[in-house]
């Protein structure tokens, strides 16, 4: 038989991935925890970062119309 022959030709396995290890587990599961803690942190800040600008834009418009116009004579009073 030549080589050239259709269906003679040997073909190799296709790649597999190697069996996954306790340490390599370990590190997942070590780098997920991280991950959670960073994107909890990274919420709270966004959070106060939004708050912060919604209280400048607040304290900038009464700024602009004046203290007078936002809280007028009596404002507190039933």
């Amino acid at each position: 038989m030549r080589s050239s022959e259709p269906g003679s030709e040997q073909r190799a396995a296709p790649p597999q991935r190697p069996p996954l290890t306790p340490e390599f587990l370990r590190e997942r599961a070590e780098y997920e925890r991280y991950r959670s803690q960073r994107e909890t942190i990274e919420r709270r800040s966004m959070v106060r970062g939004l708050i912060l600008l919604a209280v400048l834009v607040l304290l900038g418009s009464i700024a602009r119309a004046g203290l007078d116009r936002v809280f007028v004579h009596g404002w507190w009073k039933p």
